[in-house]
């Protein structure tokens, strides 16, 4: 009996361990470094209740200073290998900046429609997307520009 209920203890808690390690996944890749600021990625599967799931690019921006600094880039994103928004077709949209304190990391977020996120694809089958003919996925994206600015 002892040993059945070691097992069940043990199953119990490698199971709540795995789900503990996927809903909190550390798997950042390092994009930009310098003595200012680290700036990290990872793609994320955001689900929803309320519309269809999608995965996003999830930056960490993390502030190495003392001071408060102002981040600035420019995204250019390409679908299908096709860029959206370089030089000729760059709006106002690809332009971002983050406010970082001191010492501070920011994380974007699913549900967090800001400068830290960068659609990637919609996750959900295309058969359970009623209108949608293809799903175009990111293939590429660049931070470009990339200044820092203490404030």
């Amino acid at each position: 009996m002892n040993f059945r209920l070691n097992n069940l203890v043990i199953l119990v808690t490698l199971i709540f361990s795995i789900n503990t390690h996927a809903e909190s996944p550390n798997n950042w890749t390092n994009y930009y470094s310098d003595n200012d600021v680290k700036i990290e990625y990872q793609y994320v599967n955001c689900e929803y209740s309320d519309r269809f799931n999608q995965e996003f690019v999830i930056l960490k921006i993390t502030n190495l200073t003392s001071s408060d600094l102002l981040v600035k880039w420019v995204n250019e994103s390409w679908y299908d290998k096709k860029c959206i928004n370089c030089s000729d077709n760059r709006t106002d949209e690809a332009s971002n900046k983050v406010l970082i304190p001191a010492n501070q990391v920011l994380v974007g977020d699913c549900n967090i429609q800001d400068n830290l996120r960068i659609f990637s694809k919609f996750s959900d089958r295309i058969e359970d997307m009623p209108g949608i003919k293809k799903i175009v996925e990111l293939t590429k994206f660049k931070l470009k520009d990339i200044n820092i600015v203490y404030e």
